[in-house]
């Protein structure tokens, strides 16, 4: 049994900082090691100057600063940019040597796992696999909603993992192919004045927590004093959007699928603990992080999981540094209770 969780620190989640010029890479690198995580995860597009081909000036200062900061290099986000051809996606042959030169430039930086996306698909996933083995890398597809388990491609990868049986192959599963309902703060950014915030609030909870259709959830709003203004933004920020739908959501109805998340667990050396909110419990509603925790537990995971905030959507404002220390402490209170 492992002793404790491995944490990843997702330079991902101090994005904002990074785009909107407030914060240097390498202040960035400075939070992270102050978070206190085993390790970090980069997404090469985002933040590695020249991707996908940086050169040996910058690999150097990416080496040089995880020295510095005694930052473990975890996971190298890529992925497959279908649509930087007008009028065509990309050939497989194109898929193939893109994600080569993506995990030869993340072998280079000292990553060990190399986190793409389904546009890879499963058949060009299987081809890669002799040069994950050679460079000594896991190569793993994220899944990350509208998708989960059940989804076709996800089972198409699924039988692949399988079938050849490598720990060079494998899976990044995003807690938003496991939530249950919106977080706490889904309404902080709306006036109190505008709508009736305890009767969304426990509407919120109730469509989290129960199967109750949501037509009769309006039926109970109505009948509690609710009106049109707080049936439209029930609608909007409360109900997901249909698993079905193109435009995907961030967060789902109940009953996220607990048996596939322990049966991907094999096949997995990284997750993305992706959440909205810890409060100062340390509880993070909308995702039963207790639950998946404790499946974690019993099956002996021994990867890492990433604190990926993406909170400040719902909460601007809020230090991005304080709620990944929150999360890192509600995650290892949940194992040290499983």
């Amino acid at each position: 049994m492992a002793d404790r969780l491995l944490h990843s620190i997702t330079l991902y989640g101090f994005g904002d900082r990074y785009v909107h010029g407030t914060d240097t890479l390498d202040d960035i690198f400075r939070r992270a090691k102050d978070c206190n995580g085993d390790g970090i995860e980069i997404v090469a597009p985002q933040m590695v100057e020249g991707h996908p081909n940086p050169d040996k000036e910058w690999m150097k200062y990416f080496k040089d600063s995880c020295e510095k900061y005694e930052l473990v290099p975890v996971c190298y986000s890529v992925y497959i940019d279908s649509g930087k051809h007008k009028g065509r996606f990309l050939t497989e042959e194109e898929r193939l040597t893109e994600t080569i030169n993506e995990m030869e430039v993340a072998k280079e930086l000292g990553f060990k796992v190399v986190r793409s996306q389904d546009a890879l698909l499963p058949t060009t996933m299987e081809k890669l696999l002799p040069f994950a083995e050679a460079l000594d890398l896991h190569l793993a597809i994220e899944m990350h909603g509208p998708y989960c388990p059940t989804s076709p491609i996800f089972m198409e990868y699924e039988d692949l993992f399988n079938r050849a049986d490598s720990e060079h192959l494998g899976v990044v599963m995003d807690f938003s192919a496991f939530t249950s309902g919106a977080p706490a703060t889904v309404l902080n950014r709306f006036p109190d004045d505008c709508c009736n915030k305890p009767l969304i609030h426990e509407i919120r909870k109730l469509y989290e927590k129960t199967e109750i259709p949501e037509e009769e959830l309006i039926q109970k709003l109505y009948a509690e004093g609710g009106d049109e203004v707080d049936e439209m933004i029930i609608r909007k920020e409360i109900f997901s959007i249909p698993k079905d739908s193109k435009f995907g959501a961030i967060y789902w109805r109940t009953h996220p699928d607990y048996e596939g998340f322990r049966r991907l667990l094999k096949w997995s050396k990284y997750m993305h603990g992706k959440f909205m909110y810890v409060d100062d419990d340390l509880v993070s509603e909308g995702t039963d992080f207790p639950g998946f925790v404790k499946i974690m537990k019993e099956e002996n995971y021994k990867g890492f999981i990433a604190s990926e905030y993406e909170g400040n959507r719902f909460l601007p404002g809020e230090s991005d540094d304080v709620q990944i220390k929150k999360h890192i402490r509600m995650l290892d209170k949940l194992w040290a209770e499983a």
